[in-house]
């Protein structure tokens, strides 16, 4: 036997020496799926009056410009822009999650920026999920001037004048936030949007369809968080403290959840 096919041999040895070691750690992760719906009748959507720069905003309301609370499918009672994320049971609310139960694919995150831009009349998203080392930039390439202001906890307060075409970094990175951080533009006072900033990946929002998907979870049992802007908990005050998940091997489908 000559050295090529000793070195591939021992090689091939390694590589399935391995594979028991790669499908029981496998094992340990899943993905989280589900729906939120809002299935009686749905909140009046307003319009939205500009008391300035009408000009501008006339091309978001050739597009329909509402109040963007609740944007919920007609077809199917889907919630769009809805917070789902897990935590440990019992933990409290300032508690960080395990780093041990994170995926080892995402433990970092997977782009150091996020961005929220405010092309028109609008922030969009409407919804953002960070996570803490995360930076934001913040754009604005409308024609007109905004402003990006919000007040936070952990992430201290910002209130940046954006000329058009401006963009603001903040220049820290973001901490781990427990609470919503409300980002506002007081130059059009309808204008606002929520953010989250999470010291794990095990969060989602929901789509237009109103579903969700939580990618590579730790198996076990957690609780089930789920926070819409507009409406609060689901569940009212006791959703404060979550839901019981158990997430398995193979993956967990939580279902409908309706509002």
């Amino acid at each position: 036997m000559n050295r090529s096919t000793l070195i591939l041999s021992a090689l091939l040895g390694t590589f399935l020496a391995a594979l028991p070691s790669i499908a029981a750690d496998d094992d340990k992760w899943a993905n989280i799926r589900g729906s939120v719906t809002y299935p009686g009748a749905p909140p009046k959507q307003d319009p939205i009056v500009p008391g300035v720069d009408k000009n501008v905003c006339a091309k978001d309301q050739a597009a329909g410009l509402l109040e963007e609370d609740f944007i919920i499918n007609a077809k199917n009672k889907g919630l769009k822009n809805v917070f789902v994320w897990i935590r440990p049971i019992a933990a409290e609310k300032d508690d960080k999650f395990p780093k041990d139960k994170i995926h080892p694919d995402l433990v970092k995150p997977a782009k150091p920026t996020v961005e929220i831009d405010q092309p028109c009349c609008r922030f969009i998203p409407h919804v953002l999920g960070a996570r803490e080392g995360q930076k934001i930039s913040i754009k604005n390439s409308a024609p007109v001037a905004h402003n990006a202001k919000w007040s936070s906890k952990n992430n201290g307060d910002i209130n940046p004048l954006l000329p058009a075409g401006g963009v603001f970094n903040k220049p820290e990175e973001l901490v781990f936030e427990p609470g919503e951080i409300v980002l506002q533009c007081n130059i059009h006072g309808w204008m606002k949007a929520s953010v989250r900033v999470f010291d794990h990946p095990y969060f989602a929002i929901t789509d237009e369809d109103g579903n969700f998907e939580i990618m590579n979870a730790p198996v076990g049992k957690y609780s089930l968080y789920v926070h819409h802007n507009a409406s609060g908990w689901l569940g009212g005050a006791a959703g404060r403290k979550g839901q019981p998940i158990e997430i398995k091997k193979g993956g967990t489908d939580v279902g409908v959840l309706k509002w």
